[in-house]
């Protein structure tokens, strides 16, 4: 995969991870004080990692051409762990039949 293809994918998929935060920002708070401190604390964390994500992108395009790959697996492991666990704290708070925003 070329280097700006790549980089518009995950411009992409950043796009499609901040609609989905905002959903999970935007949901019913749960009743229990421990689900809800468990949900914000996903919030912030996966907001933390997004900026990661996006300051390790940066720098995969200031990189010469045959220097930005080495960002290119750190950018995607960034990047699946945020949906892993996304998904796996939704499991928990609404269930695993009703998990996950992805």
């Amino acid at each position: 995969m070329v280097k700006q293809q790549f980089m518009s994918d995950m411009e992409t998929r950043l796009k499609e991870f901040d609609e989905k935060m905002a959903k999970l920002s935007a949901r019913q708070k749960p009743k229990s004080e421990q689900a809800r401190m468990e949900l914000e604390k996903t919030y912030f964390f996966l907001k933390a990692k997004r900026d990661e994500l996006r300051d390790q992108l940066k720098a995969a395009e200031a990189a010469p051409s045959d220097g930005w790959l080495k960002f290119k697996t750190s950018v995607e492991k960034v990047y699946e762990d945020m949906v892993q666990y996304m998904d796996e704290t939704c499991a928990r708070i609404d269930g695993p039949e009703n998990a996950g925003l992805y």
